[in-house]
């Protein structure tokens, strides 16, 4: 089987029946939408619309602010409308709020759409809810954590100890010269 690379992808004749096929194929595996140039949503499949919960009149037209959980820093979507504004490929985890107040963890690539003349257009954006992922590094962080006061904990207590071993040893110390101070006196 031929390995499909951007030489062989241009002898294909992407048609209207294509690009339909290949949206078909990543909408049924993905939250697929495109923006406009100003980030305004144009299209958006049916795992969009079933992830953010909102029906799809009320997300053409909206930006994807819509979905901002604020859970993020700002930085995040600085870099993000930095990097799509330039004609670069954005990708990062985003956390989104959905219209009934619901949290869903996503990983997305956004990428540019050109005109012929080389003038941004649209954006399309490819995501995957990454929640189970998220819920098992949660999990992790907090066993980590859990681990490191286990821990903490054995190594104060060793500390303790090595403490009361010392003092032990200078009573020690005090009752034989104690005792050797009665047997001399």
């Amino acid at each position: 089987m031929e390995e499909i690379n951007n030489d062989n992808l241009k002898q294909i004749e992407l048609t209207g029946d294509v690009y339909r096929a290949i949206i078909d194929a990543l909408s049924s595996n993905a939250i697929f939408s495109v923006t406009d140039e100003k980030g305004d949503i144009v299209y958006a499949n049916d795992k969009f619309v079933e992830i953010s919960k909102y029906p799809l009149e009320e997300l053409i037209g909206q930006n994807h602010r819509i979905l901002k959980s604020g859970h993020q820093p700002q930085e995040i979507f600085a870099d993000l409308w930095t990097t799509i504004s330039s004609g670069k490929i954005w990708r990062g985890e985003v956390k989104n709020r959905a219209k009934d107040g619901s949290y869903y963890w996503v990983d997305a690539t956004i990428v540019p759409v050109f005109n012929k003349d080389g003038k941004i257009i649209n954006y399309a954006a490819l995501r995957t809810v990454i929640d189970d992922r998220k819920l098992i590094e949660e999990k992790e962080r907090a066993h980590f954590e859990e681990l490191e006061k286990m821990n903490k904990f054995v190594v104060d207590r060793e500390l303790k100890m090595i403490e009361l071993k010392e003092e032990i040893a200078k009573l020690n110390e005090a009752l034989a010269k104690y005792k050797n101070s009665e047997h001399l006196g």
